[in-house]
Parts: C-alpha cells; structure tokens; sequence
C-alpha cells in the first residue's frame, strides 16, 4: 500500500477514535482504499501494538493513539492536520508514561503558589537529582516562530520559580531524602524539531525523549538548570514514655 493511502487511514483512525471506538465500516467509508488493503493494514497495525478491534469496532488507547499519530507524520501527513487530532492531555499522558517507564516519579499539571499568583508544570517528572518540569505542546511549525520561543521564555522563567520555591514544595514531593536537586525545564513536541535549544531550553519530540532521559546529566553544564539545596528532613518528635511507679 503506497504511503498517502496509509497517513490517509492513521489521520481517519484519529478523528474516529477520540473518546470512543471506530466502527470499521465507517473507517472503510472514510478512506479511498479497498477493502482488501484497509485489512492488510489493520492488520500490520494490530500487530505492532496501535489498535485493537472487537466485533467490529477498531479501538485505541490514548498511548496507542500518539503512536498512531508519531506514525502519519512519519508518512508524510500534515502535522498540523494530525496535531488537531490529537488531545492536549493525550500528549501530556504519553510524556508522562514514558518519564514513568524511564524511572521517574510524575506528577501530571502539578500546581504550586508563589509571588502571588498560582503555576502550573503540565509533567513534573523527578529521579535524584534531577527534577524536569516538562512543557507540553503540539506545534505545527516546529520552534521557529515568535509564539513558539515566547512559550520557550515563560516556560524557563516558571521553572526559576519553581526552584526558588522548592525548598518550601519538596516535602509535597517524592523528594524523601534529597538533600539537593537540580530542576531542570525541558519543552515537548510531536515531532523533531530543527532548533534543538533555544535559551539553552531543549526541545525534545516524544520519540527523542527516551534516548534524551539517559544521557541527560552528561550534558547538564549546557542546559538552563537550577540547582536547588534542599532542607534536611524534619526529626520525628521524640516520644516520652511513662513508667509506673
């Protein structure tokens, strides 16, 4: 099956699975291909873990669906045609696990208070001693436009917050033990980007993010981190213990 025909099944499998399964038929009916080769392809699809189909209904995880969306733009499909197809929190649930998978603890859209006025981390991902505060966005040009870096900057100046509140949040935190860490902002997106850095920020799509994770802390000394000394832990009140006379 030639490439267009298969983008043109992935894009139609998005728009069909958001929030509930597809029925084959109405797969078939939205796509210019034959039977025959929707089945083949199906069936290729089912076999590298994207979908899974039950009585006639074509079904994908929110994990399966980036996978599917990774796939069309690999293929060629218009990236910002498949980003409209994808949820903001699916994007966020899926940099989530792979943080998880890589041995990180995570909190997803965690939200503290400092100078006044409530942040929120879309992925707080942590692992001693480093903690990454993980922007999430699906961009349709990649990093070179004006908004694009504008996100860049307010995504550095909440991450220099963050550290600076730190040491009052870390007991909120898995953190149990740390006596340092080092934050660390990060943003995400769909796909590679060709400007890797911007403010010494990286920009790291969902498929580097694995390779990324293992050889973050030999190339902290050119990113933007924050190194943040942590409070020792509080000692236990002592208890008394009374004796009879």
């Amino acid at each position: 099956m030639a490439a267009v025909a298969e983008r043109e099944i992935l894009v139609a499998l998005l728009d069909l699975t958001q929030g509930e399964p597809a029925a084959r038929g109405n797969l078939r009916a939205a796509v210019r291909v034959t039977g025959e080769a929707l089945d083949r392809f199906l069936g290729r699809l089912g076999a590298e873990g994207l979908v899974s189909e039950r009585d006639g209904l074509i079904e994908a995880s929110p994990v399966q669906r980036l996978g599917i969306a990774v796939k069309a733009v690999e293929l060629g499909a218009d990236l910002e045609r498949v980003c409209r197809a994808l949820g903001w929190l699916e994007f966020e649930e899926m940099t989530a696990h792979v943080f998880e998978e890589n041995g990180y603890e995570v909190r997803r859209r965690y939200r503290f208070r400092a100078k006044g006025r409530r942040w929120e981390m879309d992925v707080l991902a942590s692992r001693r001693p480093l903690v990454v505060c993980a922007e999430c966005k699906r961009w349709a040009r990649g990093l070179g436009n004006t908004a694009a870096k504008r996100t860049v900057e307010t995504h550095l100046e909440k991450a220099g917050v963050f550290s600076e509140s730190l040491p009052k949040l870390a007991g909120r935190l898995p953190l149990g033990g740390w006596r340092r860490a080092v934050v660390v902002p990060i943003v995400m997106s769909l796909t590679p980007s060709p400007l890797k850095l911007y403010s010494h920020v990286p920009v790291v799509s969902i498929l580097e993010l694995p390779s990324f994770l293992s050889e973050l802390e030999g190339h902290l000394d050119s990113l933007a981190h924050f190194p943040v000394e942590l409070p020792p832990p509080r000692p236990r009140p002592s208890q008394t213990i009374l004796r009879g006379r």
